[in-house]
Parts: structure tokens; C-alpha cells; sequence
């Protein structure tokens, strides 16, 4: 009895010439198609990612056996080869004469097999080389205009194809296997063959279609047919943030205008091009709004965008960008507010060589619920020119927002030395001649850069945030509520966590003065009190009062809010110049973080 090899784990590829003794075939013809055989098999192994020469081949004069190493996925076989071996067999027989060229069935199975000295055995082997000669197999590539028929096991199909949407499980079809003393089935696929058309909507849902032509890098490869069950879908969805939408989907790529309708936003996303993820920006602008609308609607507009990824071999492509985008981007998943509110910060610090000017740079937040959005451009500007560069800014702003119904902020990200500067009074819209203040328009709060670059004082922000987002009322802004620390050190005070806010008596100085005793604004940002108050000109009992006011009960208040509402109804200066200092810390930017000239 011969002793037994070990077994080795393989992926079985069998191929076999369709019609290869065909009689009008001289011998010249047949020495070219063997070895054409061989030329597109190693054209297509290598475009599918594996090395030829790596596996194990025999060849069977008609046909060959491949072996492919354990190690290569059978996954990736199954994906990419199909389609692999289509095209370079029609490169092949585009330089042939008829009498050379050639159709192809591939069988694909897997499995335990032994070597010996004359090859390879196994019951593995066998079961591939019989699905391979299935009758129906050999029909259909018969009577199809298609040049390879793939035939795939039942463990291949159940195991790998049907887990994997990406391989167009759709595509095979069970087919019968009798050969020889094998019975049993297979799946066969005609790959380049049309997929089964998407189930349209009902003939009273579609409406007659004026806008399909082609236009663009998806238009141009996607029948129009289909195109008119999406356009008809589409047309009937109501998307109030529709610009928020495409870009969550396109990112800052991509200017976007004001569209009236998901059709129309995905007929303009259509004439750009798949940037390196290689999913074109109109696809990924319908897998966002799929999970924006949910529900029925949302489920159709899914199964469209998959069954072209299929159609286009975008699957794997698709699946990559949806987790990079679930990765960086919390809110991939999450739907528009109701009530969405975004943010401009405004960053200004002063010049390292000249007092008289500054460096302005920007971050504008386009997405209610992105953060942080990307830099805007960084600038030298003069003091004395601060508030009309600031107005560019805003108005740059106010035109990429201009198709959203959303409210708005301006926050200054200031360090000390130009906590001064009086931003609450600032306007915008100069070159009308009738300039706006910012309060009309915008919630105006200043934020601390000291403490955004001190990551060492952050743990204790975020304690006071979370309590003052539970409950903020006067009595617990210091100095107005009891402390247990009334006489102790300002920095023992504020370390008592009842604390979430500071009213100073006088505004803070551009430098700490060692020698005027503790020094509140630097106590309050090391405490993390997210809150600090102070007015130019107001008194102690005033600024007491007005506080009292602001913050009457207990609860969630929106203080910049309160304040911006305070204004409209009583515009004094005594209200319009309190300055807050609103520091969030769920909301911080990176510094060094590369500019993106196309924000504006």
C-alpha cells in the first residue's frame, strides 16, 4: 500500500476550452489557443492579485488545472477573477482570427487533497472537474454572446459567494451536475451577462422622466431605465438639510449649491468623478441620504445603490468609505436635527514680531453635527482692520450656509491679551454702508486658547461642563451662591465643584499682576469653570442684578442664547456689553491643523 502524502488545503481551479477540437481549428490554430490559454490566465490571476507562478498548475491539453496556495483568500478569488478572466479573454480575442479565439468554463472548488508521484488526487479534485462538464454549463456559454461561463461548487456558493454581497451572489444560478457516478448541483454565472433588473416602482409612481441624459461619470454607465425608478424615489422625498447631506457625503471636495431635490443634488453630484476611495460622490450621496429618510424609502434607495456597486465592482470600494466615514465621523450614522445649529470659530492671536497685527484663521462647521470641520485660511491682518476681515469671514460663511434653515454662532478663540477687544460690538455687512451688529444674527461668546492648548487642564473642564449642562443658576456662580471657602485662597474656592461659573468685578488684565493678590481668570481656566462674566463699566450691585436676571432658576440655560434674546428686548449697554466667556469643551479645534484653501 502506497504511503499516504499529507494533505494540503487548496482552492481548485479547473478551466476548459470551450469547442477546442472544433474541426475548422488547424494545428497552428490550436498551438495558439493553448497558449493564449496561458496568457490569459496569468493576465487575469495577476489583475485578481495573485501570482501565477505561485500556484501549482498541470496542463490538460484543452484546458489547465490551477492550485491556488491556501494563504489567498478564496474570498478574493471569488470577488475579482470572474470578471478578471472576461476581460483579458477579449483582449485576447480582439487580436485573433476567429479560428483562435475561444470561450472559457471555469469550475471553482475547494478542498483537502493529497500529491503523489503522477499529480495531484483527491475527492476534491474530482468533484471540481465534474461540475466543470455540468450540460447546462456547456449550453448556456453556447447560446450566450459572453465568453466565460464560471461554475461554482455548493460549499463555494453557500460559504463564500452567498456571505460576500460584493461578489453578486444574485448572479448564479443553481444549476443540475450528473457526470459520470457524480449527482449533485452547482451555481453557474455568465459574468458580463445583464443583472436581474431592480423591482420598479408601481407605473403610477413613475413620472415621466425629462432629465436623464447622460451627464456625468455615474450617468454615463447606468441604464436609464434604472435611472428613471431613482429619479421617481427621489422626487418624492421631502430633505430639508439636503445641502448638510451632500456634504457629509462629499466632504469639503466638492462646492455645494443650493439644489431643490435629492434628484437634482444627485444629477449635479454625477459630474464629478470618484476621488481615491473610488466611490463616485453621487453614490455616496445616496448611501447618506438612505439613512437620513430610513424607513421604506430609505431601504430602496439602498438596494439601488448596491445593486450598481455590483454592476460597477464598487462593492469592496463602498464598504471602505462607509468605515472610514464611521470612523472619523460621529455622526455618519445620525439624522439632521430638527433644529440644527453650527459654529464659527474665529481664531485671533497677535504677532510674535509686530503689536500691530494679527494672525486670523478660522473654522466653520457646515454640518450640525461634524466637529471639528476643516481650517479655513490662516491671514496677517491689522488690528485696526480686525472687524472687516472678520466680516469676510462671517459673509464667506454665510454663503456656504445660504441652503440650510439653520441657526448660528460666532466664537472668538482669543488669548488674554486680547480678551479686550470689544467683539460683542463688532458688525458685519460694511460695504452696504449700514452695517449690522452680530447680536441681530448670531450667538457672540469668546473662548479661552489658553486653556484650548493646555490639554493638562481639560479633565477638569469637561467635570465642570457635564455639572454646569445639569444645572445652572446664579447661585452657582461665584461670588453670588454660599462657599464654605468665602475667606480661603480664590483658588481653594473654586476647586469646590458647585462652581460651573465667575462674575469678575473688573475685566481681566492682559497679564496676570502678581502683586494685585490671586488672579481670577487664570484660577477659573485651571478649575475648569467653563464660565467666566465681566463687564467694562458696570458695578458690583449692577452685574449682580443683571445675572440674577439672566439666570433666574435652576435648569438647562443656554446662556449666549439668553444673553443674544436679553439684547432684542432691552438694548442698553448695560446688557449688550456683558462679556462671556462660553467655553465648551466637547467642541475644541486643532491648532496645527493644515488649512483647506477651498473653504472659502
Amino acid at each position: 500500500m502506497p504511503q499516504l502524502s499529507p494533505t494540503e488545503h487548496r482552492t481548485i481551479v479547473v478551466v476548459d476550452v470551450a469547442d477546442f477540437t472544433n474541426p475548422s481549428r488547424i494545428v497552428h490554430d490550436l498551438m495558439t489557443v493553448q497558449e493564449g490559454l496561458y496568457e490569459v490566465l496569468k493576465a487575469a490571476f495577476a489583475d485578481s492579485g495573485v501570482d501565477f507562478d505561485s500556484c501549482t498548475s498541470e496542463d490538460r491539453g484543452d484546458g489547465a488545472l490551477v492550485l491556488v496556495p491556501a494563504e489567498v483568500p478564496k474570498s478574493q478569488l471569488a470577488d475579482l477573477l470572474p470578471d478578471r478572466l472576461v476581460a483579458a479573454v477579449r483582449r485576447y480575442n480582439a487580436n485573433r482570427i476567429p479560428a483562435a479565439r475561444f470561450k472559457l468554463r471555469v469550475g471553482l472548488h475547494a478542498g483537502d487533497i493529497r500529491r503523489n508521484e503522477k499529480g495531484w488526487v483527491g475527492h476534491a479534485l474530482n468533484q471540481a472537474f465534474r461540475i466543470l462538464e455540468a450540460e447546462q454549463a456547456k449550453v448556456a456559454l453556447t447560446q450566450s454572446s459572453g465568453t466565460v461561463a464560471v461554475v461554482v461548487s455548493d460549499y463555494i456558493y453557500n460559504e463564500v459567494i452567498k456571505q460576500d454581497p460584493g461578489t453578486a451572489p444574485e448572479t448564479y444560478r443553481q444549476i443540475p451536475v450528473s457526470v459520470k457516478k457524480f449527482a449533485g448541483t452547482a451555481w453557474l454565472r455568465l459574468p458580463g451577462e445583464p443583472l436581474p433588473p431592480m423591482p420598479p416602482p408601481l407605473p403610477s409612481e413613475v413620472e415621466p422622466a425629462t432629465d436623464l441624459e447622460p451627464v456625468g461619470d455615474v450617468h454615463g454607465v447606468i441604464p436609464s431605465e434604472e435611472l428613471s425608478v431613482l429619479r421617481s424615489r427621489l422626487l418624492r422625498l421631502e430633505v430639508p438639510q439636503l445641502e448638510t447631506l451632500v456634504r457629509r457625503a462629499t466632504g469639503s471636495a466638492i462646492p455645494v449649491p443650493r439644489r431643490s431635490s435629492a434628484w437634482d443634488a444627485f444629477r449635479y453630484l454625477s459630474d464629478f468623478n470618484a476621488g481615491l476611495d473610488g466611490v463616485p460622490p453621487a453614490l455616496a450621496f445616496l448611501r447618506v441620504l438612505a439613512r437620513e429618510v430610513g424607513g421604506t424609502a430609505g431601504d430602496d434607495i439602498t438596494a439601488w445603490v448596491e445593486q450598481q456597486a455590483r454592476r460597477l465592482r464598487l462593492i469592496p470600494a463602498l464598504e471602505r468609505h462607509d468605515a472610514n466615514h464611521e470612523a472619523n465621523d460621529d455622526a455618519a450614522d445620525t439624522s439632521v436635527p430638527e433644529d440644527p445649529h453650527v459654529h464659527l470659530m474665529i481664531m485671533i492671536e497677535p504677532d510674535a514680531i509686530d503689536p500691530r497685527r494679527c494672525v486670523l484663521s478660522y473654522w466653520r462647521q457646515d454640518d450640525p453635527l461634524i466637529w471639528p470641520p476643516a481650517r479655513g485660511e490662516v491671514g496677517e491682518v491689522g488690528v485696526d482692520e480686525l472687524e472687516y476681515r472678520v466680516d469676510e469671514v462671517i459673509l464667506a460663511a454665510e454663503e456656504a450656509w445660504a441652503g440650510q434653515a439653520i441657526s448660528a454662532s460666532v466664537e472668538f478663540l482669543l488669548p488674554r491679551t486680547l480678551l479686550y477687544l470689544p467683539v460683542h460690538r463688532w458688525r458685519k455687512e460694511h460695504h452696504s454702508g449700514d452695517p449690522r451688529p452680530l447680536y441681530l444674527d448670531y450667538e457672540i461668546t469668546r473662548r479661552s486658547l489658553e486653556r484650548m492648548r493646555r490639554k493638562h487642564w481639560h479633565r477638569q473642564w469637561h467635570l465642570r461642563w457635564d455639572l454646569l449642562l445639569r444645572s445652572l443658576s446664579a447661585d452657582r456662580v461665584h461670588p453670588f451662591g454660599p462657599s464654605r471657602y468665602r475667606n480661603s485662597p480664590l483658588d481653594d474656592v473654586l476647586s469646590d465643584p458647585r462652581w460651573v461659573g465667575l462674575v469678575m468685578v473688573e475685566p481681566p488684565t492682559p497679564q496676570p499682576d502678581p502683586g494685585s493678590g490671586p488672579d481670577g481668570l487664570t484660577a477659573a481656566l485651571r478649575a475648569g469653570i467653563p464660565l467666566v462674566l465681566w463687564h467694562p463699566a458696570a458695578g458690583p450691585e449692577e452685574l449682580r442684578d443683571l445675572i440674577m436676571e439672566l439666570l433666574p432658576g435652576s435648569g438647562q440655560v443656554d446662556l449666549p442664547a439668553q444673553l443674544k434674546n436679553e439684547i432684542l428686548k432691552n438694548d442698553n449697554s448695560l446688557v449688550r456689553d456683558l462679556v462671556i466667556l462660553w467655553d465648551d469643551p466637547k467642541r475644541v479645534i486643532v491648532l496645527d491643523q493644515p488649512t483647506i484653501a477651498s473653504q472659502r
